[in-house]
């Protein structure tokens, strides 16, 4: 049902910017005709997340990237979409494990900035729902020995553990800034809120990583994440 809500706010938001593309304003005067139409599909930017491979290499992951991408739809509103991949390896205190999967967010961005003559730079706020599909693989963990009197934690030799076909759901609150550095070349900064929806659990156990919404904790369902882009952006209209 959540779900479902989420969806109808995202195309409810949308919408009407699509319902203004079938209207125009006509003024007649002197056998002058003026069309004002308020959809503006400029320009396609597409990119990638600088800070992840960096961070994925220092921290030995197998794999960390994210693709961006955002579509301009009206003069400060613009479609957008990231998609990436994580296979990581998660250490902590008590356990060990390995996660893996890919996660998709799409939604839209607002652009607050008003830029001078010549310039496309943006402060923006945005919204975005996500969901991912993952798996978790327990390499090593700790169990609790109460008849242990000096210490009760011991170590296991136990094999692997598998949990597969585990997914997430979240919403984001989206902020950020994109500077045009070089013509059609933009580096971007934003920091996100995310509020975790649904997840899939496996049994006796509990997603403590989820790729795209970061760590979960038991009683915590709020995430925060950052992201360092690089875009190019594709014009889709020529300059008068």
């Amino acid at each position: 049902m959540r779900k479902r809500q989420i969806y109808i706010f995202i195309i409810s938001l949308v919408l009407p910017s699509s319902m203004v593309l079938s209207q125009t304003e006509t003024i007649s005067n002197d056998s002058l005709i003026i069309d004002n139409k308020i959809l503006k599909i400029n320009k396609l930017r597409i990119g990638f997340d600088l800070f992840k491979p960096i961070k994925s290499s220092s921290d030995g992951d197998d794999l960390n990237y994210e693709l961006v991408s955002d579509l301009q739809i009206t003069e400060n509103l613009y479609l957008a979409a990231e998609y990436g991949l994580i296979d990581r390896l998660i250490e902590d205190e008590n356990i060990n494990f390995n996660s893996n999967g890919s996660f998709l967010r799409f939604g839209f961005d607002y652009n607050m900035f008003k830029n001078w003559v010549g310039m496309d730079n943006s402060i923006y706020i945005g919204l975005r729902y996500a969901s991912s599909n993952f798996s978790n693989k327990i390499e090593s963990y700790n169990i609790r020995n109460s008849d242990s009197y000096f210490s009760n934690t011991v170590e296991n030799d136990f094999e692997t553990i598998d949990h597969s076909n585990l997914s997430g759901n979240w919403i984001e609150v989206v902020t950020g800034i994109k500077v045009e550095m070089f013509n059609n070349i933009y580096l971007g900064l934003s920091f996100r809120l995310n509020k975790l929806l649904s997840t899939k659990k496996p049994n006796n156990f509990d997603n403590l990583f989820i790729p795209g919404f970061n760590k979960v904790t038991d009683n915590n369902t709020w995430g925060s994440g950052f992201n360092y882009t690089l875009t190019y952006s594709i014009p889709l209209r020529k300059k008068k």
